[in-house]
């Protein structure tokens, strides 16, 4: 057995896929009015859309859970935020390319 300053800690290796990021100005049921959102969609996963006013985030419909810490919301925003920037408006059809595109079609 080796001294526990010598044992390599494990590391873990994380795979994302590649993400279609799209911005779109859609009902926010939780400001329960029009907001901008910005979303990320990866093929075979559903398209997470993110409100740009509070943070909230959905998937295919379902609300996602609100973590349990000090500045979620914040942080939420301003990620929310930069993917607005980063993405150009959402057009069904240049997205339905882009699925095709990564699932082979």
């Amino acid at each position: 057995m080796t001294a526990p300053e010598q044992r390599e800690t494990p590391t873990a290796i994380v795979c994302t896929p590649p993400e279609y990021l799209s911005r779109a100005v859609r009902y926010c049921p939780t400001c329960k009015q029009r907001r901008r959102f910005s979303g990320r969609d990866a093929a075979w996963y559903g398209c997470t859309w993110t409100c740009c006013a509070c943070g909230d985030s959905w998937t295919e419909g379902e609300r996602h859970e609100r973590p349990f810490q000090r500045g979620w919301r914040k942080d939420a925003i301003k990620r929310a935020r930069k993917t607005w920037d980063d993405a150009a408006a959402f057009k069904t059809i240049d997205h339905l390319a882009w699925i095709k595109e990564r699932v082979g079609f």
